[in-house]
Parts: C-alpha cells; structure tokens; sequence
C-alpha cells in the first residue's frame, strides 16, 4: 500500500467512525467516494490484483447479508467493510474483519457488564477503525498477515 493510501485509509475510518458515533449511521457519500478512490489507486498501483479485491467484496456481502438482513449490522458498516478491500488488499482485509469482530465483542462485553443495559448497541465503526489501524501498525512493522491465500 502507498503512503498515500494509507493516509486516505486512515481518513476514512475515522471519518466514518465520528459519523458512526455522532449521527448512528456512515453516509453513503464517504463510503462510496472511499471506495470509488480505493479502486482508483488500485487501478494505477496494481491493477492485477482488482479481480481478487471485486471477489472479496462479493465474498463479503454475502457473507454479511443475514447479518444485515436480522438487524445485527447496518447497510453502512457493510458499504464501509467494501471500501477498505482496494485499500488492504485481500489479505490484511480478512484479518481485520475477523479482528473488527473480536474488539466489537470485547465492547460490547464491556457495555454489558458496565451498564447492564441489552439495548446499548456497538457503532461497528469504531472497531473496525481500531482493527484497521491495528492492521496497519502490524504491516508497517513487517508483520505478514497470517492469511495465505
């Protein structure tokens, strides 16, 4: 990943995370020109790797269709997940799913266990936005991702 994508990745998450947090929703307008950029740098930086980053999005909405379709995530955090794949890549992108889940399971223990409250609900954004700059961290020191496909 460039530096600049990086920078624009960094943007976006947080971005979508206050929007999260302050209004309950991501707007289609940042996920969409995210996305649309994210696929732009791919497109000049390594335009090979576009029909794995379209296969992981089409993975992807499948995989969270039910979840989306029962109430457990909204339509933005799913536009969200897209738009980080051209950015990722395939790889670093699978691991931060599995991460973003595992910190949302962590908050939302802790929401539990602090409020005692079952209505409180987890803005997705948020641990994705960690995972992603856990992701981060993890390749700027050299770490490879553990998926291998």
């Amino acid at each position: 990943m460039t530096e600049g994508g990086r920078t624009v990745l960094l943007l976006f998450v947080t971005a979508a995370a206050a929007s999260d947090l302050k209004w309950g929703r991501i707007c289609n307008f940042l996920t969409l020109t995210s996305l649309a950029g994210g696929i732009w740098l791919l497109a000049l930086h390594a335009p090979q790797e576009i029909p794995g980053v379209l296969g992981a999005m089409v993975l992807l909405a499948c995989f969270l269709f039910p979840f989306w379709k029962s109430g457990g995530l909204g339509a933005g955090d799913i536009k969200m997940l897209m738009a980080l794949v051209p950015y990722m890549g395939v790889r670093w992108f699978f691991f931060s799913i599995i991460l973003s889940f595992l910190i949302g399971a962590v908050i939302s223990a802790f929401l539990l266990i602090r409020y005692r409250d079952l209505s409180r609900t987890v803005h997705f954004a948020v641990p994705i936005g960690i995972s992603v700059v856990l992701c981060l961290l993890l390749e700027q020191l050299s770490v490879q991702s553990p998926f291998l496909f």
